[in-house]
């Protein structure tokens, strides 16, 4: 016997308005958990993605440096990795007049400035000017000269120009230049990266 007013239905309807409504709350919360899990998967796909490429690059970056270290060795020894050495030309100006039995050799080192290589555009290279002033016995000695420079391994420098000049001396009883050479080179140097940008 039902209560009055009420249907033999009323009560199943209520309870399955309540169940359907209990089982869509529960579809849509997983379907948000399963989204969310989705999410989560692809966030943990990028970065392991992105790991993988990491580890790749630092392999081909250890197969360079493996590739390359003799030659940057040698040329870190040979002055042209780091800060210039302008201690170590001046000598080596000394250094190649003594060798090649010059007159004496007069110089002056202008600020440093950027260098560019169309070769390497990529490259930070720098160059200081450097202004020389020789006296020779004849034009074979301007490039004894040049050659004991770049053997003394102090740096590494380009010969930008040089003009020769006749001086009006006499002869005498003693060795005496004849020529001036006045040259302009420009030691090139490639700085270290800073400890962070490595």
């Amino acid at each position: 016997m039902t209560a009055a007013g009420s249907s033999p239905y009323t009560a199943p309807a209520l309870l399955l308005a309540m169940v359907t409504i209990a089982v869509g709350t529960l579809g849509w919360y997983s379907y948000r958990i399963a989204d969310s899990g989705r999410s989560a998967a692809a966030q943990q796909q990028r970065a392991l993605d992105d790991a993988r490429v990491r580890y790749q690059r630092s392999g081909e970056e250890r197969d360079l440096l493996g590739r390359y270290a003799p030659e940057y060795v040698a040329l870190d020894a040979h002055g042209f990795i780091g800060s210039e050495q302008r201690v170590n030309w001046i000598d080596n100006l000394r250094i190649a007049n003594e060798a090649t039995g010059l007159f004496g050799v007069q110089y002056q080192i202008g600020a440093q400035t950027p260098y560019s290589l169309p070769e390497l555009p990529q490259a930070t290279l720098v160059q200081s000017p450097m202004t020389i002033d020789l006296r020779l016995l004849h034009e074979g000695d301007l490039m004894r000269f040049l050659r004991a420079l770049a053997a003394g391994r102090a740096g590494v420098f380009t010969l930008n120009e040089c003009t020769l000049e006749r001086l009006g001396t006499e002869p005498a009883a003693r060795a005496q230049p004849n020529l001036r050479a006045d040259c302009e080179l420009s030691w090139i140097s490639a700085p270290r990266a800073p400890e962070g940008a490595r």
